[in-house]
């Protein structure tokens, strides 16, 4: 009696306890996984990805919808570059949703040129809204609730909108009669409707609301792919510093930039690069903004400094490994290698642009530039004689410290801009 009671009490807590750990195990396998195009790929235990050669039907080729079992692994057939859905399955039974990538096997030129950065944005940005004081010296929000931060505006009774001087003419001209105004929101067009009140201030029509439209910086090249000319920028996306949104582009370009200077990055402080944008001298075509960098095409390679160096081979995130690495910058005047120490890799989500943190060793940049700062973003990041990612972000209580993204998320944004354009 006493022995049933001992092992039904201990059925009674193992169950929970282990399905508690089984949960948690699941909460912590990768949410992305990235194999070499044309190659044999094991998804095991260990969720390590050793790329084989590739034996004709000796596994399942990629397609939607792919199973993964988490106990016994998977080998994949990765012969068609792209993003596919899968998921992990415990004895059949679905438990998490991953995607798999694809990466082609190519060879990048690594730049690292600071560069100038003009995004045209899609429509007007909105930074907020507010009162307009109308005819009466009453206070009234035409568009409160209805147009929002961080809305671009593309068109108004149906006509388009491609800067902020479009918009504030649509308005005036409006003779206070009900606006049509369409605007995307979270990647949506919304259609809105506004009507605008003549300000007291100016005898103006206004329906209170402030907007932007092109944004421009300097910021690094980080490679070119020698085979159709594509690069791919910053490793981040280029957010709105106002609405903290990512900018929805119609395009842009990439300029030569003028370096004047660079101011040290301290403790609490980030530094920058201290440069001018020569619009006349432009190398590039911007036609995405991604999350993961801005992608785009050499259009004038003989506008573009001298990049110091060939092409060569790209390395996935299950090659990359704690230790020795480089960056390659003309941050000091001429493209160079400069040593960094990854610290630390986080394989959990691939497809962001924090996946490794990175610190600066080398003395000769730390006693310029303090560590990281603003404009490095992009970097190329070298290891082992391969290209494995970009700088992205800096620490800001330590300079000497910060964030990368994995090639192979970079890679996969520029075959989708490509897709797209």
């Amino acid at each position: 009696m006493e022995k049933n009671y001992f092992i039904k009490k201990a059925v009674r807590y193992f169950l929970p306890v282990s399905f508690l750990l089984f949960g948690f195990y699941c909460i912590t396998l990768p949410q992305h996984i990235s194999v070499y195009e044309n190659s044999i790929a094991h998804i095991g235990t260990g969720f390590e990805e050793e790329s084989r050669a590739v034996i004709e039907n000796a596994a399942v080729p990629v397609k939607e919808n792919i199973e993964i079992d988490i106990v016994n692994g998977t080998d994949i057939s990765a012969q068609n570059a792209g993003v596919y859905n899968a998921k992990y399955t415990f004895l059949g039974i679905p438990v998490k949703d991953v995607s798999l990538n694809v990466v082609p096997r190519t060879k990048l030129i690594p730049c690292g040129n600071v560069s100038g950065v003009v995004i045209e944005t899609k429509g007007v940005l909105v930074l907020g809204t507010g009162k307009v004081v109308d005819e009466s010296g009453n206070e009234v929000s035409p568009c409160s609730g209805i147009i929002k931060s961080g809305d671009s505006v593309v068109s108004v009774n149906g006509k388009e909108i491609t800067s902020k001087e479009d918009f504030t003419k649509a308005v005036s001209q409006s003779n206070g009669e009900n606006m049509e105004i369409s605007v995307v929101r979270d990647g949506k067009v919304v259609e809105t409707n506004v009507t605008p009140v003549m300000s007291q201030t100016d005898g103006e029509y206004k329906i209170g609301c402030w907007v932007r439209d092109d944004t421009q910086g300097l910021g690094t090249l980080t490679f070119i792919n020698p085979e159709n000319n594509v690069f791919g920028a910053l490793g981040h996306g280029i957010y709105d510093v106002d609405t903290n949104t990512l900018m929805n582009t119609s395009g842009g370009v990439i300029t030569k930039s003028d370096v004047t200077g660079v101011k040290k990055g301290e403790k609490g402080v980030p530094g920058e690069i201290n440069g001018s944008l020569d619009k006349n001298k432009i190398f590039g075509s911007i036609f995405s903004n991604t999350n993961a960098g801005i992608y785009g095409v050499i259009t004038q390679m003989s506008n573009l400094p001298d990049l110091a160096g060939e092409a060569i081979q790209t390395a996935i995130s299950s090659d990359v490994h704690t230790g020795k690495a480089y960056i390659k910058s003309d941050i000091l005047g001429k493209s160079e290698l400069y040593e960094i120490e990854i610290e630390n890799i986080n394989r959990l989500d691939i497809s962001s642009d924090k996946s490794m943190t990175v610190k600066i060793t080398d003395e000769k940049l730390l006693e310029t530039t303090g560590g990281i700062v603003q404009g490095m973003s992009g970097s190329p990041i070298i290891q082992d004689g391969k290209l494995i990612g970009a700088l992205t972000h800096v620490f800001v209580n330590n300079p000497q410290k910060g964030y990368g993204i994995f090639i192979d998320n970079m890679l996969i944004r520029a075959e989708e801009a490509v897709g797209k354009n």
